[in-house]
Parts: structure tokens; C-alpha cells; sequence
């Protein structure tokens, strides 16, 4: 017996819910791009790197310790291709990073909300239509305009942000999956979210740490680490538990597509272009909601 479920309706999310989840989201995202890229310049080690962030993350988690509830061997189980696909997206983002700059990963990452409106089509049989692809497509051609002049390419690169967009769709889409389907998973709040991603996460990327040989030169990058490298891996703890919370806040609000253009788009900062990606978003949003409207009145 299992306890996958249609998915029930739920009350609609008020406008300020969704405002709070979303800048709260915003600010950690934009944050931890950046921070991110800094982090990996101080310790260019990505598995021993993510691993730090995640014990950061569980250290926070631990002032929250009212809002979360125990773990069970159940819900560990259901939870662990959710929590592979979550290590598989944090190891291939600061890889690509290592390559790449951040032009350039903004570029591409955006085709990611493009296929997951694909897969969630196919997969949760969410409704789609003509406006809402040109809307994800300007995005694109706004991400283009913002980073061309500045990005940098490698076939190397190429390959981990790809891998980053597949790991990313699958991850959003399983996730929004399992909420619909499973009580268990709607029920939780974003701080037990949190801690099965991390608790489950950290074996995986240890295992790959090894396998990748970090662990030969692992004392020696630590001890090499300046005072301002540490200060920029201890903000990426901060933003990465605050991404982390937030961010499963927005997903029970808004579907994996979404919250993927919602990722993408709070990482542009400035020129033409961003202005061309974020009123693209804007697009995106008002297409997106007049198509749940359509839905709602034609039932």
C-alpha cells in the first residue's frame, strides 16, 4: 500500500504569502550566485566546498529545531532520488563555475525553464500554451543580450551547465511531483525540507569527493584558504541555508516551472538586457495566469 494520492485542492496562497517567499528567495539567490562564484575561487574543491555549506545549513536548521519534525526511515527512502538529483545540482553548479563565469551560466541555465515546461507538460499535465513558450523564449533571448558581451565559453563549461539544466528540471519536477502526489510531502514545512536535502546530500558528495581524489589535496587547499575566502564560504552557508528554505517556501506556492524562471530571473542585476529578461518574466506570469483562469472557467 503506498500513500500516492490524486493530488487534493488546496487554498489558493494569499498575494503577501507569495511576495514573502519570493523576495526572501530573490535575495539568497542573487546572493549566493555571487558568493558562490568567490567561494570557489577561495577553495576550488566543489565537493568538499558544498559539503561545508551543507553542515552550515544544518547548523541553522538547528535554531528552527520547533519547526521540524523528525525524520523517518519512510519518508528517507521516498525522499533519496530527490536528494541525489538536489547533490547532483549543487556539484555541477559550482563545477560549472570553475570553467565558465557567471555571464555565461545565466545564459544557459534559462533554456532550463524552456524543457521543464516540456516535462511538467508531459509529466503533471500542466497546460501550456503559445504565449507562455514566447514569454520563456524572450527570456532567453533577454539572457543573451545581458551576458554576451562579457561571457566566456568552454566546451568544458558547456558540458557541467547542461548537466546543472538537466539535474535542475528533474529536480523541480520530481519535487512538484511528490507534493501533488504525497500528503507526507505537502505537509512538511520548508525547514524539514531542508534537512532530509542536506542530511541525505552530504554521503553523496562525500562519496564523490573520494572518487574525484579532492581528499589528496583537501589539507592542503583548506590550509591555503585566506581570511577573506573563509568569510566569503561562511556567507555562502548563510545564503545557501536561506536558499534552501526559501526556496522550498516558493516551490509549494508555484509550479517547477516557474520557480525556475523566478531562480533565473533574480540573478540578472542590470543593462538592456535584464531589463528585456525580468519584463519577460513579468510576461511570463501574467501568461501563466490568465491560462489557470481560462482553465478554472472552462471547467
Amino acid at each position: 500500500m503506498t500513500d500516492e494520492m490524486p493530488p487534493a485542492p488546496s487554498p489558493q496562497p494569499t498575494k503577501s504569502a507569495f511576495i514573502a517567499a519570493l523576495l526572501q528567495f530573490g535575495v539568497s539567490s542573487v546572493g549566493m550566485m555571487l558568493g558562490n562564484k568567490l567561494a570557489v575561487d577561495a577553495l576550488p574543491l566543489p565537493c568538499a566546498l558544498v559539503i561545508i555549506q551543507a553542515i552550515g545549513t544544518l547548523a541553522l536548521l538547528s535554531l528552527f529545531r520547533s519547526k521540524i519534525d523528525r525524520m523517518r526511515l519512510d519518508i528517507v527512502k521516498q525522499w533519496f532520488p530527490i536528494a541525489c538529483l538536489f547533490t547532483c545540482m549543487l556539484y555541477t553548479s559550482l563545477k560549472s563555475f570553475v570553467y565558465v563565469n557567471v555571464s555565461t551560466v545565466l545564459i544557459f541555465r534559462n533554456i532550463g525553464a524552456i524543457v521543464t515546461t516540456v516535462v511538467e507538460y508531459l509529466v503533471r499535465g500542466e497546460v501550456v500554451n503559445a504565449e507562455i513558450l514566447m514569454s520563456e523564449i524572450t527570456i532567453v533571448l533577454g539572457a543573451m543580450m545581458y551576458g554576451w558581451g562579457t561571457a566566456n565559453f568552454s566546451w568544458t563549461g558547456f558540458f557541467w551547465i547542461m548537466a546543472n539544466v538537466c539535474a535542475q528540471v528533474a529536480y523541480g519536477v520530481l519535487l512538484k511531483h511528490r507534493m501533488d502526489k504525497r500528503p507526507a510531502f505537502k505537509e512538511m514545512s520548508k525547514f524539514t525540507m531542508s534537512l532530509y536535502n542536506n542530511v541525505l546530500a552530504i554521503p553523496m558528495l562525500a562519496t564523490v569527493l573520494l572518487l574525484q581524489g579532492e581528499h589528496f589535496v583537501l589539507q592542503t587547499s583548506l590550509s591555503s584558504v585566506t581570511p577573506m575566502g573563509w568569510f566569503w564560504i561562511s556567507i555562502t552557508c548563510v545564503l545557501g541555508f536561506m536558499i534552501s528554505t526559501s526556496g522550498f517556501g516558493l516551490q509549494k506556492l508555484v509550479s517547477a516551472t516557474t520557480f525556475l524562471v523566478i531562480n533565473n530571473v533574480t540573478n540578472w542585476l542590470d543593462g538592456l538586457g535584464c531589463v528585456v529578461a525580468i519584463l519577460a518574466g513579468v510576461w511570463y506570469s501574467s501568461a501563466q495566469s490568465r491560462q489557470m483562469q481560462q482553465s478554472k472557467n472552462s471547467k
